[in-house]
Parts: structure tokens; sequence; C-alpha cells
């Protein structure tokens, strides 16, 4: 099982639940497989975990004084801000000439983190800023030596490498490695709503259960699962009857029954909605 830890975001707007060793382990076979730093970060762009190169003495020579380490930080600030409005990844080139990538975290419509990856260096090598890194009180000509002995990267490797970490940002979500904590009442409706697909369920009910106002019920439902809440029984009751689809040799009239659908054909039309086949193909399929 593993480590998770609560994190507050902005004002108490929100607690996420981080299961760090997962994070830990999928950042290191990113690194493992790229040779790429990469850091999955707060939404106050503070480090949750990170897997840096240890020998990158360029990096390390620019964030050696305070001047450095400002401008790195800003230079990061900036390609975060771009990635958060645009939601999907961004690229820059940062103040010391290395290109990196940014990938926002959404959990339906709020943002929960990002992935940051780079320190690479493009492989048509871009003149340093000589007089940039000089006002930040860094020695040029040792900096100019350990930006050479970066390895390049073509732009291919450089796009290929962005398509894996978009990946990986779609699976960290999908394994629910962070995710925002539910509030009491939102986790009584859920559990209310598993326990009782079979039958007709009103908002009026589920509210009621969860002790909570029907307003505030459609606020949390599409804060936290990006739909409505029939939208989410309807979701959870196809989920159940894909179950039974492969599992079961129930007909299609007693699954349509057992996970709470008033007919069979709303059900079917329903299912083709949600999964693109009639339940039939689909047990054809997956059965």
């Amino acid at each position: 099982m593993g480590l998770y830890y609560h994190c507050r975001e902005r004002g108490d707007e929100m607690v996420v639940n981080y299961d760090i060793n997962k994070i830990n382990c999928a950042l290191q076979d990113f690194y493992n497989a790229t040779g790429i730093d990469i850091d999955l970060l707060k939404t106050d762009f503070s480090p949750a975990s990170s897997y840096r190169m240890k020998n990158n003495r360029y990096c390390q020579a620019i964030q050696c004084t305070s001047a450095g380490k400002n401008a790195c930080f800003c230079s990061d600030a900036a390609l975060l801000d771009k990635c958060r409005e645009s939601k999907k990844a961004e690229m820059h080139i940062c103040h010391g000439c290395l290109v990196n990538v940014a990938i926002p975290l959404f959990y339906g419509d709020e943002l929960i983190g990002y992935i940051i990856f780079g320190r690479m260096k493009p492989d048509t090598e871009l003149p340093l800023p000589d007089e940039h890194l000089s006002a930040l009180g860094l020695d040029t000509g040792e900096l100019r030596k350990y930006y050479h002995d970066i390895p390049l990267f073509d732009s291919d490797r450089i796009q290929s490498v962005s398509n894996v970490a978009t990946m990986l940002a779609k699976y960290i979500l999908l394994e629910n490695m962070l995710k925002p904590d539910l509030s009491e009442c939102l986790q009584s409706a859920v559990t209310f709503i598993d326990a009782n697909l079979e039958r007709e369920l009103s908002v009026k009910e589920i509210s009621k259960n969860a002790n909570s106002s029907k307003s505030t019920l459609y606020k949390n439902f599409r804060t936290h699962f990006n739909c409505t809440v029939s939208e989410y029984i309807h979701t959870k009751r196809i989920e159940r009857a894909t179950e039974l689809l492969t599992k079961t040799n129930l007909s299609i009239e007693e699954i349509s029954q057992r996970v709470g659908f008033s007919s069979a054909s709303y059900f079917c039309r329903i299912f083709k909605k949600q999964t693109g086949f009639v339940p039939v193909k689909y047990r054809k399929l997956h059965g």
C-alpha cells in the first residue's frame, strides 16, 4: 500500500493526496529510461518528488548563487503558468539555453500539480547569454565548459520524450497517484450511490443521505468528477454492467435491472453512448 500524505493547496482551497511511493517509482522509471531530469510539483511549484542528474555541473553552478537559483525559479514559473493556462504540455528554452517541458495535471477542472522535465541541450547549440550569466555573478568560462559537456538532444528525441512524459502524466492520474481528498459529504454520497445502483436514485435522496444541500452536491460532483450527479450514476452503472457482461451469463434484461436501469432499451442506449458498443457486441469482444 502506498504512503499517502496530504497537502493543502493555495489558501486551503483543496487537499491533495499523494501516493508518494508510487510517484517515486514512476519518476525513477522515466529517469532510468531517458536520463532526463523530472519533477512532480505541487500547484505552489514546490516539489513533491524529483529525479535529477547528479553530475549536471552546469545547472549546479548556476544555482549555487541565490541570484542564479532565483533566475531558474522564475524561468520555471513562467513555463508552468503557460501550461496551466493552455491546459497542455508546453516547451521553452530557459535562461541557461536548455529545453524544459511542463505538463499540467488536472483532476476534472481542478489543477492538482505539474510534471516538469528537461535540462536538455538542443542539437543546434545556442550561444550562451554571457552578459546575463555574468550579471548573476557566475564564471562564464567555467559555465561554457560545463554546458559543452551536456549531451545533445535533437528535436525528434525531445518530441519523443515529451510524448512519453505525457503518457506518464496520464498514467499517474489514471492510477490515482495524486487526487483531491474527497470531503466527508461527497464520500458519503459516493458510498451511498455505489451501494444502491440497482434501484432508482434521486439527487434529493443522495443529498439527504450525505447531509448536504442539492446545490452543494452538484458543485462537488462538477469540481471533483467533472460531471453531474446523474452522469456519475450512469458511469458507475455501466462499469458494473461491463463486469456482469463479461463474468456472468445473465441476459441483457437481467443486467439492466441489476444495475438500476428502467428498461433494457434505455440501458443499451446509455451503454453504447459510453462504451461505443451495444451490450451484446461488448460481451462478444470481451467475454
